[in-house]
């Protein structure tokens, strides 16, 4: 399998801690944030694209986003991040099963690399985190690719709601969303690591191309850029893993949040194009899901 920097660029456009081919080519489907109207709805829904790091001072919430929230009642993200546990959570499924180490799933000169970085970029001694899934490291060294300390558009949200008293509530299961990292290997997160530590110049620049694309909505580009040396096979196997299954599970549960009453749905901007995409799945339940473009 062809291993490189973009699977893990990739995840900050999926995980709320990731793109399937895209439908569309007209300009339309370049939107973040949708209408979901229709079929028994009394009032409208919202769906938004996010991405999970960005510099704050490219965090723009947008009239017509602030706008959307307000009409709505409440906010879903993808987990239920107003939960005081969610973290804690989270780390019941970031330690390796009893016996495996993270020591072992490198080469030597890898490992030292790897060791190296930690030290210098964060103070921390690799070998007190030798029971960690590389999953959990590789998220460590996200943040360091900014070149900031990163905001997300979840936390702004978060913010808007709580300010105007409204409930925030999640799709999916923090069980859910581990389950899906777990379904790529353990060796793949390593070599995303060991490729990353070993040229962060290119990473960082990887890194802001990606958030350029974001910031345009520039949905084919990013298409085009989370392809970028992926062979089809493998493209298929993350795309099935972190997108396809989670989309189809959500959408009852979107289905079910916005009849009960308005919501804003916040989720990776990559779960929402494509033939197995959010807003295609939406509109073959027989929802209108409009761009909202201004």
């Amino acid at each position: 399998m062809k291993r490189n920097m973009h699977i893990m660029l990739a995840l900050l456009l999926v995980l709320a801690q990731a793109l399937p081919a895209l439908a569309g080519n007209s300009q339309d489907e370049n939107a973040l944030l949708w209408q979901i109207s229709g079929k028994e709805l009394k009032k409208p829904s919202y769906l938004y694209g996010t991405i999970h790091a960005i510099c704050p001072e490219k965090l723009i919430l947008t009239e017509a986003l602030q706008a959307k929230v307000n009409q709505t009642e409440q906010l879903t993200l993808e987990l239920d991040m107003d939960d005081p546990g969610m973290m804690a959570q989270i780390m019941q499924y970031a330690t390796l099963p009893e016996g495996q180490s993270l020591k072992a799933m490198f080469e030597d000169e890898e490992y030292k690399a790897l060791s190296d970085y930690f030290t210098s970029s964060y103070g921390i001694d690799l070998t007190l985190l030798d029971n960690m899934k590389p999953f959990m490291l590789q998220s460590m060294i996200m943040a360091k690719l900014t070149d900031c300390t990163p905001e997300s558009y979840e936390q702004k949200l978060m913010e808007m709601a709580h300010a105007q008293q409204k409930e925030v509530i999640g799709i999916e299961s923090v069980q859910e969303q581990m389950a899906a990292v777990d379904k790529l290997p353990n060796e793949l997160y390593a070599d995303m690591l060991v490729r990353t530590v070993s040229d962060i110049a290119q990473s960082k620049a990887d890194y802001q191309e990606m958030v350029n694309l974001y910031l345009a909505q520039d949905l084919k580009g990013l298409q085009e850029f989370m392809k970028r040396d992926y062979s089809e096979e493998d493209y298929r196997i993350f795309d099935e893993a972190f997108l396809t299954q989670r989309n189809k599970a959500w959408i009852p549960v979107m289905v079910q949040m916005a009849k009960a009453k308005p919501t804003f749905f916040a989720v990776g901007a990559a779960h929402l194009p494509g033939e197995n995409g959010v807003i295609a799945l939406l509109r073959k339940q027989g929802y209108k899901v409009t761009p909202v473009l201004k």
